[in-house]
């Protein structure tokens, strides 16, 4: 298992598009993938939980990768987040 704290950075907080590109990254990994923010935990694959999960910017959310390729999925995810999701 891995686990990480990631911060939610860009401006416009875990809205659709950045949430829908967690979701999409999360779907190429085996195992659990897993973001807790204050306790509500979701699987990082379902769009909807991850908008559910109501994340402005600078939320503090932990990451949970558990499987084969927990380390590639945790580091391909943090990267994702470090970079704002592409975003300014």
């Amino acid at each position: 298992m891995v686990e990480k704290e990631i911060w939610v950075e860009n401006r416009l907080g875990l809205h659709a598009r950045p949430a829908a590109q967690v979701a999409q990254l999360a779907q190429k990994f085996d195992g659990d993938i897993i973001l807790e923010k204050d306790g509500a935990r979701v699987n990082a694959r379902d769009l909807l939980a991850l908008l559910a999960l109501d994340c402005p910017q600078g939320t503090r959310l932990v990451l949970r990768a558990i499987g084969p390729q927990a380390q590639e999925a945790a580091a391909a995810i943090f990267s994702l987040f470090a970079r704002k999701f592409g975003e300014k």
